[in-house]
Parts: C-alpha cells; structure tokens; sequence
C-alpha cells in the first residue's frame, strides 16, 4: 500500500493569506484536505512591516487550514511563497572541466558547474532564493537539459538566479519561527503559480503567466525553464482605491464591489443593473450601475495589462511564446478581461483557473488561489528550492534537481 504523503503551502499573498494542505498517495495525484484564510495584516505587498499582526494572520489561516483538514500543519512538508517589487534576477555561467570523462557526467560535475555559477558577489542586503539552470553546454553543444552520463569533457551551464532582499526574506522566517512551522523553503510566487495554471507542454513551448493580485507577478517560461520574472507595484491594490475614490465609499466596500460586480471592459456588461451601494456609503438607497463601476475599472486595467506587456517585450521573448499568456489571480476573474488583455498583447490569452488538486477542489479553482495550489503542486514536483540554513545555495539546488532527473 503506498503510503501517504502531506504536502502544504501558504500563500503570503497582498489581498490574503491562504494556506492549502493536501495529500498525495502515488506522488502524482493531490488530494485538498483543507483551506484556510485570513485578511495580510501585518503585512504591505507580501512583506512584513508589523511582526505580531503578521503572525495574528498567518496563524488564522492555519488554524482554519488545520480544522478544515483535521491535521496538523507539522505533519505535512510545508512551502511558503514570497513576492514583493525587492526581488529581481540575474544571469549567471559557470564552467568546468569534466572529472572523469570517460565515466560521463556525474552528479559531482553537476554540483560544481551550478556552484560556479550562482558563485556571485552580492550585496550584504541581497540573497539568493532561486538558482534555475536553462541549459548546460557540453563541449561546445548547447540546450542540453540533463546532461547525466553524457560523455564530455567540458560543462558549461547558463543559469537564472532569483534574488530578494535580506530583509524581506528573513522576516518571514521570524514569523514563522514564532509560529512554530518548520518550512522546506521559500517559492518566488510566480514560479508557484505557474505549476497550477500551465502545462509542461506550455512551459516548454513558451508562455508568459500575468498574475494580477494586490501586485501583479509576470514570469515567463520558455524550453521548461523560468526565463524571466518581475513584479510590477500596480495591482488589485489600485483598482479598489479607483472605486473607493470615484464612489466615494470605503475601501472595504469597493473591494466588494469589485469582487463581485468587477468587468474590464464597459462594453462586456450587457445588462446594466443597478447595484446597491448600502449604508456604508454615506447615504441610504444610494445605487450605482454596473456600467459606471466597469468605467471607473477599465482604465486601470488597461494599464496594468500595458505595463505587464512592455516588461514583456523587454525580455526579448514576446515573439517566442506559442503557448501565449495567461492570465491568474484575482483580477484574472473580471468580465472582460481576456478581450482587453488580447488587445494589448497580441497573444493568445487564457485565464489561469488552478488544477492539479483532487477531492473537494472546487473551493479552490479560482484564479484567486492559483499561487496557494501552485506551491503544494510544487512541493511535489518543484526542482530549485530555497531553504534558509546551507553551507551554499548549490548544495540545495543539486538535490532537488537530482530528485527532478529522478
């Protein structure tokens, strides 16, 4: 019989805190044991600002996890995300000569030409989260993904390396040391959130994932690998104080508002009913059309997209994704999106609804938790882990890329 394995994640998002536990039994199949939220307080766009509010939430959104599930979090391996406009990325190369040639390229080669590479000169405030090989090099023959056993004598390999502010970083351990949860390491969101909305098929071929959240991650992917990532400071964030501003209502009202009456195109609402702006909005009987709502929407819309497809453009591989883009995250969910996003970007759009979990899943198929499944998906097949307490970044890397070759 096999035997049972408890993979969690949490989601430090900028509109929630998510924490999802789940189940395998055969290593390929994830089964939802459990869902739990909170509001991020304690926390400004995935960082934490106030230690005791941060723990308060996260603590909310495990204890509804756990009750839900009925487990407990330290019975399962656990993987936090962490996003935030501090992290940014680098490239990287490193060579060597092949030890034994004759023998082929063994796991030694690998752990020195991956340690060569991400062998970089950081600033004290900087770490490294991620060291992600897009290709290796033998003897002159480039795009090799494993080069195991290959025989060669020289190995080079081009590497993407995912960086983040000391300080953000540890943070978030503080936190959750003072939570008693032991994680396996730290996941860039965006790489997270692209296990449960693409397809190896999408990776592989080429694809940009756009989560618009309270900020909005953009991550590109080409030839399997994670070629690029950003996050922009615009985001749901901004479409709320919109609504709040322009209807003169609270913030908490126009959140709702936009949650559950929110559309990207005014010309997507075909029929305009009046909605109820309640007493919370200075006067009783006040009402609002959902065409007025959708203009006050559309503009700032419009500008995350264009903003997210000029970073596109940047990274040279706008024209190379045949897989085109998808879009996740809450703002992904507006009538009319996908139509405006097609405009701007010129690509194939989709929008991410999250996949890849079992059982009592529909809770959670909403592009609202794409990143929440996406690190339990990448507890089970993720590869480039950061955890905080190594001798070095490659000793890490090495052991999750040797599990993926596995």
């Amino acid at each position: 019989m096999a035997k049972s394995k408890r993979i969690a994640g949490i989601d430090i998002g900028t509109t929630k805190i998510a924490c999802i536990i789940a189940e395998t039994t055969d290593n390929v199949k994830l089964s939802l044991l459990g869902l739990g939220t909170a509001p991020p307080q304690g926390f400004s766009q995935g960082v934490v600002n106030n230690l005791d509010k941060a723990v308060e939430s996260v603590a909310t959104a495990v204890e509804e996890a756990e009750k839900s599930s009925g487990t407990k979090l330290s019975q399962a391996a656990i993987y936090v995300g962490i996003t935030g406009e501090h992290i940014k990325h680098l490239q990287g190369i490193g060579a060597i000569p092949v030890r034994k040639p004759a023998k082929g390229i063994t796991d030694h080669d690998l752990d020195k030409v991956i340690e060569q590479a991400q062998a970089l000169r950081l600033p004290n405030d900087e770490q490294i989260l991620h060291v992600i090989p897009t290709q290796f090099i033998v003897d002159g023959q480039k795009g090799v993904r494993n080069p195991l056993g290959l025989y060669g004598v020289r190995l080079e390999v081009e590497v993407l390396i995912v960086i983040g502010a000391v300080t953000a970083i540890e943070n978030i351990y503080r936190m959750l040391e003072r939570l008693g949860i032991k994680t396996k390491g730290l996941v860039l969101q965006s790489l997270a959130a692209s296990y449960s909305v693409t397809e190896p098929m999408d990776r592989d071929l080429g694809v940009a994932v756009v989560d618009i959240g309270g900020v909005t991650d953009i991550s590109v992917f080409k030839d399997g690998e994670l070629r690029f990532s950003k996050v922009l400071g615009l985001g749901g964030g901004h479409i709320t104080q919109d609504i709040a501003i322009g209807l003169r209502t609270p913030f908490n009202k126009a959140e709702e508002l936009k949650r559950n009456h929110g559309a990207a195109l005014v010309n997507a609402v075909t029929e305009d009913e009046p909605i109820p702006l309640g007493d919370n909005s200075g006067g009783n009987g006040k009402h609002v059309s959902k065409r007025l709502l959708a203009s006050i929407i559309e503009p700032r819309v419009e500008e995350i997209l264009i903003h997210a497809e000029a970073e596109l453009r940047k990274t040279g591989f706008a024209d190379a994704l045949s897989a085109g883009v998808v879009l996740t995250g809450g703002t992904a969910q507006f009538l009319g999106i996908a139509s405006l996003a097609e405009q701007i970007f010129g690509l194939p759009i989709k929008i991410g609804y999250p996949e890849g979990l079992n059982g009592n899943s529909d809770s959670v198929r909403n592009p609202s938790y794409a990143t929440a499944v996406g690190l339990v998906r990448y507890g089970l097949e993720g590869k480039y882990l950061h955890s905080r307490v190594t001798p070095s970044v490659a000793t890490t890397v090495i052991g999750e890329f040797k599990k993926w070759f596995t």
